[in-house]
């Protein structure tokens, strides 16, 4: 404990060295490294653990022997990546002194989805080389995620100038306009155009700058929610185009798994509050209610739409788990149900560590709290959608 308390007093002594170090210095001996000993550090690391399995991922074919997917190497990397990146949005977001409640996890509900929908719009080859390379995960999410915090700090910035309620109008207008502007300039990225999809941007913008004030008050959660939803009624435009368009899809899967997992969780949460009806006598045993808050429900539901979705692709069509844990587990109990009750055993620890066994540790750090439970919401959306769009699109 000791140790730890030293750690972090460390941390804080050197923190603007610790993050220059992560941003600039790992990233300038990798490069350095690929340019003095490219067998080395390009051939042998780089390029067979990372870059290679996205190429083959956007190719769909095996490059120079290297498989898509994951690998040990890179998914402990990508993990680590993950708590690194995790830890930087919290200290970012406490510099621009930003309150993450639930409003906030819920405007950027839209990017959840939009991962999912422009990974499967990659699997379906709707964009050209080379940005066919930055829609593979995990390099979308960066993408996703620079773009959230750069209008994460647009906002903080107009939050704290003083307008009338007349300019706040008028300059929420405006802050959108760059949505249409920058698609128009992109369009040749796209392997499929039409006039009609910029309408679709027009509609999404008028929806939000009449709507989105009335829940998001503030600049910040106003865009994250306006970008994130006009972005993403284009992208599930392109989704609808491809499956009324591509021969052999599968429509019904849209409402199938969404179906399913919503079944599956009012199920799971059902027997949850029977559990804390009979335990109501006893002391010794923690009220269930902790299980119903919001955003638990969304964290079951997340997870249990990606189990659906992964049990869907893998019975009904003969998809293939790529992820190396998930991957094992089903290759070890011989069934792809696996998934449901690993699924559900680590949702119930996470809500359970978070908000029963750490709650007095937690009690003045509800913003931290609710950052975990947004990137636990992501990891079991985002795939679930990509899953299910694919499946729909036939591709």
């Amino acid at each position: 404990m000791i140790k730890i308390e030293r750690m972090v007093s460390l941390y804080r002594d050197n923190r603007l060295k610790v993050w220059m170090l992560l941003l600039l210095g790992l990233p300038s001996f990798l490069l350095i490294g690929s340019l003095l000993m490219p067998d080395l550090f390009w051939d042998g690391f780089l390029w067979r653990y990372f870059w290679g399995p996205v190429v083959a991922d956007a190719e769909g074919r095996d490059v120079n022997g290297i498989s898509a997917g994951y690998n040990p190497i890179n998914t402990t990397v990508y993990g680590l990546g993950l708590v690194v990146a995790f830890f930087g949005v919290y200290e970012l977001i406490r510099h621009f002194d930003l309150k993450i409640d639930r409003n906030f996890v819920y405007s950027l509900l839209p990017w959840v989805i939009l991962g999912g929908s422009l990974r499967s719009l990659e699997d379906a080859g709707l964009f050209k080389d080379p940005i066919d390379k930055f829609m593979i995960t995990p390099l979308i999410y960066f993408v996703l995620g620079i773009s959230a915090i750069s209008l994460l700090i647009v906002g903080s910035w107009l939050s704290k100038i003083d307008l009338k309620e007349n300019k706040k109008r008028v300059s929420r207008l405006l802050l959108l306009l760059p949505i249409p502007t920058v698609y128009l300039f992109t369009a040749n990225i796209l392997e499929y155009y039409n006039i009609l999809f910029l309408l679709v941007i027009l509609c999404g913008i008028s929806l939000c700058f009449f709507l989105a004030p009335r829940f998001f008050h503030s600049y910040e959660k106003y865009l994250l929610f306006s970008y994130g939803s006009v972005t993403l009624l284009l992208t599930l435009s392109y989704n609808l185009y491809y499956i009324v368009e591509l021969p052999h899809t599968n429509p019904l899967e849209v409402v199938l798994i969404p179906g399913a997992a919503s079944a599956l969780t009012l199920a799971f949460l059902t027997l949850l509050w029977s559990f804390d009806r009979l335990s109501q006598g006893s002391k010794n045993v923690r009220s269930f209610g902790v299980f119903f808050r919001s955003l638990n429900v969304l964290i079951f539901f997340a997870h249990l739409f990606d189990a659906s979705s992964t049990y869907r692709g893998i019975t009904a069509y003969g998809y293939a788990e790529k992820h190396v844990i998930p991957e094992l587990l089903i290759d070890i109990t011989g069934t792809p149900l696996v998934v449901f009750p690993i699924k559900l055993i680590m949702v119930v620890l996470i809500v359970y560590v978070l908000d029963v066994y750490m709650r007095e540790e937690y009690q003045d750090k509800k913003m931290l709290v609710n950052l975990l439970k947004l990137v636990v919401i992501i990891l079991g959306a985002a795939p679930g959608v990509r899953n299910t769009l694919r499946l729909a699109m036939g591709v």
